[in-house]
C-alpha cells in the first residue's frame, strides 16, 4: 500500500506544491484514487484485498519451463565440505592491490571519466591495452585493433558467440563431458546440442569426423564446435598441439567455427604450455573466450573475445549493456599495467597445484579399487570415474549423510550419461579440507559398493 501511496505522489509531484503533497499524506481527497486502500472506504479495501493473484506456471514463457534449474555456489552448511563447485578460494583475490589500482585510476580525472561514461562498446581502452599485450605474448602475434571485445565474465562471451553463430533449432557440437554452464546456454537459445566423446588427450578427432559427415548427410551441418581444449572442465585433459592442428584441419575442410573457451589457460602447474587454438588457426575460424573470473576475481564481472574483426562487429550489438563495467575495467587495466596481475597469476600457480597435489594423494591413499581419476597439469578439475556396478543413488545418498558435496557427472553431459562420474574441484577448499572431503567421499562410494 505505501508503494501505490508513494508511486502516485513522485509522479505528481512536478505540479503540486510540497504544502499539497503533505495536505494529501494527512487526508486523502474525498473520491480519488488515493482513497482506495483506506479506512475510509472498507467494503472497497476488502473486495482488493479478496482478489488473490499468483505467479503460476501458465504465466511464464514456454522457455521458462525449457531450462532446466540453474546449480548455484551459494553458502552451505558450514559442516559440509564443498567439492562441487570451481569458485576461487577468497583468500587468494587480490583486494589490496585492487584497492591501490582504484586509488591510481580515480586519481587520474580525465581517464576516470572516460570509464565512468557509458563508453563504448568493445570495452575500456585502457583494459583493451592491457589485455592486448597480454594476449599478444600468448598468442606470438600482434593484437589487431578490433578483436578484442570485453564481456561480463566468459559466461556472456559464450550466450553473445552462441546467439551470433546460430539460430533455435540449429544443430552445434560439444565436447562430451562439458561445462554445465555451457549446456544451459545453449538449452536457453534453442540450439540442439550434439556431443562428440571426449578422451584422454581431449576431443576425439575421429568421431568428430564421422559426427560431421554425417550431419552434413542429413542436411543439419553444424554451426560451431564449442570446446574447451586447455584444462577442460570438467574432466581437466588437454588437447596436445599436434591434435589441436588435426582439430583446425578438420575444421577447415568442413568450415566449421570453433569457440574456444579458455578459462583456464593462466594455471598451469606442470608441463609446457600449449598455444591456444587460436593462436595456431590462420583461417579465423576460432573465437577465444577469456575470462579474469579465475585470474583476479568472479565479483569483477570481466570476460573477453578474441576473434576476427568482422566477426567482434556482430558480436557487440548483442552486450544489451553496451560497454561493460567501465570502472572496474579501468581498475584492472591499471592493475595489469603495474604488473601486479603477472606476478598474481605466479601466486595462483603455486596456492592451486598445492591443492591439485592434495587432492591427488589423497584419491591415491582413500579411494578403493576401480575407481579411476584424470591428474590435470592445470585448472580447477579432477574427473572421478567409478565402475559400472556401483550404486550410484546410494552414493549419492551417502554423501548427503557424510557431509561432502561434490558434482554427479550427468550435469556436464546433454544426453543423460555421466551417471558412474564425478566432477571434484579442488579450487575453493585449503588442502587439509581437501583431504577430509576426499576421506568422506571414498567412504560414500563404499557405502555404494556394498549394496551393488
Amino acid at each position: 500500500m505505501l508503494a501505490i501511496w508513494h508511486t502516485g505522489e513522485v509522479r505528481r509531484r512536478s505540479t503540486v506544491g510540497a504544502h499539497e503533497i503533505e495536505r494529501r499524506r494527512r487526508r486523502p481527497d474525498p473520491g480519488s484514487h488515493d482513497t482506495m486502500l483506506t479506512s475510509d472506504n472498507p467494503t472497497r479495501t476488502a473486495e482488493l484485498l479478496a482478489l488473490s493473484f499468483a505467479w503460476e506456471p501458465a504465466r511464464f514463457s514456454r522457455r521458462v519451463h525449457e531450462i532446466p534449474s540453474v546449480m548455484r555456489a551459494g553458502p552451505s552448511d558450514p559442516g559440509v565440505i564443498s567439492l562441487a563447485f570451481g569458485a576461487p578460494d577468497p583468500a587468494f583475490f587480490p583486494g589490496a592491490p585492487l584497492a591501490e589500482a582504484a586509488r591510481q585510476a580515480l586519481a587520474d580525472v580525465p581517464t576516470s571519466a572516460v570509464a565512468l561514461q557509458y563508453g563504448h562498446p568493445d570495452g575500456n581502452p585502457r583494459l583493451l591495452e592491457e589485455l592486448g599485450k597480454k594476449l599478444a605474448q600468448e598468442e606470438g602475434r600482434p593484437i589487431e585493433p578490433g578483436t578484442l571485445l570485453i564481456t561480463s565474465g566468459s559466461s556472456q562471451a559464450i550466450a553473445v558467440a552462441v546467439q551470433v553463430l546460430a539460430d533455435p533449432g540449429d544443430v552445434c557440437l560439444v565436447e562430451a563431458p562439458t561445462f554445465m554452464g555451457t549446456i544451459r546456454t545453449i538449452a536457453f537459445h534453442g540450439l540442439r546440442p550434439v556431443p562428440v566423446p571426449l578422451g584422454a588427450q581431449g576431443i576425439d578427432l575421429d568421431a568428430l569426423e564421422t559426427t560431421l559427415r554425417r550431419l552434413q548427410a542429413a542436411g543439419t551441418p553444424p554451426r560451431f564446435l564449442y570446446s574447451i581444449p586447455t584444462f577442460n572442465n570438467p574432466t581437466g585433459v588437454t588437447l596436445p598441439v599436434e591434435r589441436r592442428q588435426a582439430l583446425l584441419e578438420i575444421a577447415a575442410r568442413h568450415g566449421l567455427p570453433i569457440i574456444e573457451d579458455d578459462a583456464y589457460g593462466d594455471l598451469r602447474y606442470e608441463g609446457e604450455p600449449v598455444p591456444s587454438l587460436h593462436a595456431l588457426d590462420r583461417q579465423g575460424l576460432v573465437v577465444r573466450l577469456g575470462t579474469f573470473s579465475k585470474i583476479v576475481a568472479p565479483g569483477v564481472r570481466l570476460g573477453f573475445i578474441l576473434a576476427d574483426p568482422a566477426l567482434i562487429r556482430r558480436l557487440a550489438p548483442f552486450k544489451p549493456e553496451g560497454s561493460t563495467n567501465g570502472l572496474t575495467s579501468l581498475v584492472v587495466g591499471t592493475y595489469m599495467r603495474s604488473g601486479g596481475l603477472a606476478a598474481h597469476i605466479r601466486t595462483l600457480r603455486d596456492g592451486y597445484r598445492a591443492r591439485r597435489d592434495a587432492m591427488d594423494g589423497a584419491l591415491r591413499r582413500e579411494m578403493p579399487d576401480g575407481v579411476t581419476w584424470t591428474r590435470p597439469e592445470g585448472g580447477f578439475f579432477v574427473w572421478l570415474s567409478l565402475v559400472s556396478w556401483i550404486d550410484v543413488e546410494k552414493v549419492a545418498a551417502a554423501t548427503v549423510e557424510e557431509q561432502v558435496a561434490v558434482m554427479p557427472g550427468t550435469a556436464c553431459h546433454t544426453d543423460g550419461r555421466g551417471t558412474h562420474n564425478i566432477r571434484l574441484a579442488f579450487s575453493l577448499q585449503p588442502p587439509d579440507q581437501i583431504t577430509e572431503g576426499v576421506a568422506r567421499l571414498a567412504r560414500a562410494i563404499r557405502a555404494g559398493m556394498r549394496t551393488a
